[in-house]
C-alpha cells in the first residue's frame, strides 16, 4: 500500500541538519534537541507511519531515496542504505541486537511497520552508544506502547485495521488492544497477511511472493510515581511460504523452497523516567531469535537450499547519563554473544570433510562514554569513544581475538538565521563480520588464520537552511571499509579472508515547503559504491549494491472541511550505466524507472470512533521495473519485478 503521509504528519517542520525532509513534531512528541538532529540522519515518525499504512520494508521507506530496498517478496527484501548492506550496520528493534546472516538471498529482518513507533537512521557518524561495529552507521527501530496509541485523557483503546491489495489479492487484518492503570500499562497486537503472488507491470506472475504472515506484539510495563520504569516486550514474526530457491532472483532451472523465516525478540528495559541530575541510569537485556527453515522434503538429493539456521544473541547494557547545564555525558557497558547454528541435511556428499551440523559463536564486550553538548546557542557538538574486545570462534574451529577503538565527533555551527553549517567524522572497528550462515550447509570452509578485522572511515559535511515553511538541505557523505571479509573460492575447501575496501560517496540534497494545509516535498541521492577495483555489484554478497541517482517527490492537500486528504508521491530512478557491469557479465546499463502512487483519504465524523477511509492507486502508471537494489539481470538471473499498478484500500477504526 504506497502512500505519502498526509499533511498532518507532514506538518514540515523539517530539521534541516536531516538530508530526507521529514515530518515535524506531533503533540505527543518530544522536540528534538539540536545534537540529536544532527547524530539521525533520517527519523520516520509514528504519524508517518501511520499515514502511510506501509506493510513493507518498500513501501516504509519509499519517500528515503537513500535507503533503497530490493523488491519482490517480504522474505526478501533488505535495506541498503547508501548502497552499503545493512549487515554491515547496527540494527536494532527496541534496542536488541539484530544479526541475521543466515542467507544473503533472503531478506535481513522481518518487521512489520505497523508496529513501529519510529525508524531513526545514522548513515555514517554513529555516537559511541549506538553500540558496537557502526561501519555503515545504525538502524534504530521503536515498537509501539500503550500510550503512543492512547488519545489524551483515554486509559482504554483498541485498534483496527482492515487493508486490502487489488494487485496480488492480499488481505491484511490488525487488531490492538491497550491499557494504562495506575501505573500498569499493557499493550496486546497482532496482524494477519494472506494473498497471492503478485503481478509486475508486464502482467507476468511474480513467484513466491505470496504473502502468508503473522505477526503479534506483546508489552508489559509499570511505571512509580517516582518515574521509576519497568519494561518488558515479546514480538514475534512469521513469513511463510513457497519461494524461489534464492528469493532475490530467478534462474532458468530455478525451482522453490517451503520457506519458513521466524524472528523472536524479548527485551527487558529499566530507566527512570524525566531523571535529571547526575544520575539516570538505563539497563536493557535482550534475547533475539532470527531462524530460516527450509525442510529437507523428500526427493532433494543434494543441499538445494534445504537446511535449518537460527542466529540467537543475548546481549544488553548498562549506563548513566550525565545531565548538565550545558549538555549530557553517557556512559556505559554493553556486551552481546551471537550463537549460529546451521542444521547440514546433506553432509555426506564429497564437499564436505567435515560431516554433521556446524555453529559459529563471538563475543563481544565494550565501554562507550558519549558528550552531546551545546556549550552557545550557536555551536554545538556530539563526540564519543568505544572500546570493544571481540572473541570469534569460528566454523573451522580457530579462535580469532580482537580488539579496536571507535572515536566520533558531529558539529554544528549555526552561521545566521536559519543557516546552519554540520560536519562528522567516525573511525569504527568492526572486528571480524559474522559469517553468512547458510553457506555452511552447501560446502565447508576455513578462515584465513591471518584475516583481519574490519575497520571504517565515515565523513560528512553539510548545509541546511529554514525560513518559515521553507527547508533546504544539501550533504556531501564518505564510506569506507578496511578488511570487509570477502570469500576466496580458488582454494578447497573455500576460505574466507580479508577483501578489498568498500567505498561509498555521494551527495544527498533535500527541499520542501509547506504553508497552510498543504505540503510538497522533494529528495534527491546520489551514491557511488565501489568494491575494490570496481562498482559493487549484485554477487558481492553482503557488501553494497549499485544506487546511481534517485529522486522522491510528494506532495498533499487537506480539505479540512470535509476531512478529505489528497496526496501523490514519486519515485524516480535514473538510468545507471557503467563498464563494471559489463566486464562482469550484468546488464548494461541499469534501467530507469518512475514509479507513481496517489492516494485520497477521508475521516468521516464519527462520535464513538476515530475512523479513517483510505483508497491507493500503487505504481499508478503500470510501470514495468525492478527497485535499484534488486539482484541486476545477466544471462542467467531474472530479476524479481516489484509489482505493478495495484487499488489499495485501507479501513482503520480506533476506539
Amino acid at each position: 500500500m504506497l502512500a505519502l503521509s498526509s499533511v498532518d504528519a507532514f506538518s514540515q517542520e523539517t530539521e534541516l541538519q536531516r538530508i530526507v525532509v521529514e515530518a515535524g513534531e506531533s503533540a505527543g512528541e518530544e522536540e528534538k534537541s539540536d545534537i540529536e538532529k544532527v547524530e539521525n540522519d533520517v527519523e520516520i515518525s509514528r504519524d508517518d507511519i501511520q499515514d502511510r499504512q506501509a506493510t513493507d520494508l518498500k513501501q516504509l521507506f519509499q519517500m528515503t531515496p537513500s535507503v533503497t530496498v530490493a523488491g519482490g517478496s517480504s522474505a526478501s527484501q533488505k535495506i541498503y542504505v547508501h548502497g552499503i548492506d545493512e549487515s554491515k550496520l547496527v540494527v536494532t528493534i527496541d534496542g536488541a541486537r539484530q544479526q541475521n546472516s543466515v542467507w544473503h538471498h533472503n531478506g535481513t529482518i522481518g518487521i512489520n511497520p505497523i508496529f513501529l513507533k519510529s525508524v531513526e537512521i545514522n548513515e555514517g557518524v554513529a555516537p559511541a552508544d549506538d553500540g558496537p561495529g557502526t561501519l555503515g552507521g545504525a538502524v534504530k527501530y521503536e515498537t509501539v506502547d500503550a500510550t503512543d496509541l492512547l488519545d489524551e485523557g483515554q486509559t482504554l483503546g483498541g485498534l483496527a485495521i482492515i487493508g486490502y491489495e487489488s494487485n496480488s489479492n492480499t488481505v491484511t487484518v490488525t487488531g490492538a488492544g491497550y491499557q494504562v492503570s495506575n501505573g500498569f500499562e499493557i499493550l496486546g497486537m497482532i496482524t494477519r497477511g494472506s494473498g497471492e503472488n503478485y503481478e509486475a507491470g508486464d502482467g507476468e506472475e511474480q513467484k513466491g511472493t505470496g504473502t502468508d504472515l503473522w505477526n503479534g506484539l506483546g508489552k508489559v510495563a509499570y511505571q512509580s510515581v517516582d518515574g521509576h520504569r519497568f519494561e518488558l516486550t515479546g514480538e514475534y514474526y512469521r513469513d511463510f511460504g513457497l519461494r524461489l530457491l534464492r528469493a532475490n532472483m530467478a534462474l532458468p532451472t530455478d525451482n522453490y523452497n517451503e520457506n519458513l523465516y521466524e524472528r523472536l525478540t524479548t527485551t527487558f528495559k529499566y530507566t527512570i523516567e524525566g531523571a535529571d541530575g547526575l544520575f539516570d541510569p538505563e539497563v536493557l537485556l535482550y534475547y533475539n531469535s532470527n531462524a530460516l527453515h527450509r525442510p529437507n522434503k523428500e526427493g532433494y538429493t543434494a543441499p538445494a537450499g534445504a537446511f535449518n539456521s537460527d542466529v540467537r544473541t543475548i546481549g544488553g547494557h548498562a549506563q548513566n547519563t550525565f545531565h548538565l547545564g550545558y549538555g549530557d555525558i553517557t556512559a556505559g557497558v554493553d556486551f552481546y554473544n551471537d550463537y549460529t547454528f546451521v542444521e547440514r541435511f546433506h553432509d555426506d556428499l564429497p564437499r564436505f570433510s567435515r560431516p554433521g551440523d556446524v555453529s559459529e559463536n563471538i563475543w563481544n564486550v565494550g565501554a562507550y562514554v558519549q558528550a552531546r553538548l551545546e556549550p552557545t546557542d550557536w555551536f554545538f557538538v556530539s563526540t564519543g569513544l568505544r572500546a570493544d574486545f571481540q572473541s570469534y570462534r569460528a566454523v573451522d574451529e580457530q579462535t580469532f581475538d580482537n580488539f579496536g577503538l571507535s572515536p566520533n565527533i558531529n558539529l554544528g555551527f549555526r552561521l545566521a538565521d536559519g543557516l546552519t553549517f554540520n560536519a562528522g567524522y567516525s573511525y569504527v572497528f568492526g572486528g571480524l563480520e559474522e559469517a553468512e550462515a547458510a553457506l555452511f550447509h552447501a560446502w565447508d570452509y576455513i578462515y584465513d588464520p591471518f584475516v583481519e578485522p574490519t575497520y571504517a572511515h565515515n565523513a560528512k559535511v553539510g548545509l541546511s537552511y529554514e525560513y518559515g515553511g521553507l527547508t533546504l538541505g544539501a550533504e556531501l557523505f564518505y564510506i569506507k571499509m578496511i578488511n570487509p571479509i570477502t570469500y576466496d573460492y580458488d582454494v578447497t575447501p573455500f576460505m574466507r579472508t580479508t577483501g578489498d575496501p568498500l567505498i561509498s560517496k555521494g551527495v544527498d540534497i533535500s527541499a520542501g515547503y509547506s504553508w497552510g494545509n498543504a505540503f510538497l516535498l522533494a529528495a534527491f541521492t546520489y551514491a557511488d559504491v565501489e568494491f575494490g577495483d570496481r562498482i559493487a555489484l549484485p554477487g558481492d554478497s553482503n557488501s553494497g549494491v549499485p544506487v546511481g541517482s534517485i529522486l522522491t517527490l510528494g506532495g498533499g492537500y487537506t480539505f479540512e472541511q470535509y476531512g478529505v486528504t489528497l496526496g501523490a508521491n514519486a519515485e524516480i530512478a535514473f538510468e545507471y550505466s557503467n563498464q563494471d557491469l559489463e566486464d562482469e557479465g550484468f546488464d548494461n546499463p541499469l534501467p530507469g524507472y518512475e514509479v507513481v502512487n496517489i492516494f485520497a483519504e477521508w475521516r468521516p465524523p464519527v462520535d464513538e470512533a476515530d475512523l479513517t477511509l483510505r483508497a491507493e492507486v500503487a505504481n499508478l502508471f503500470n510501470d514495468n521495473y525492478f527497485s535499484r537494489a534488486t539482484y541486476n539481470p545477466n544471462a542467467r538471473v531474472t530479476p524479481v519485478y516489484s509489482p505493478g499498478r495495484s487499488f489499495n484500500f485501507t479501513l482503520t477504526a480506533k476506539f
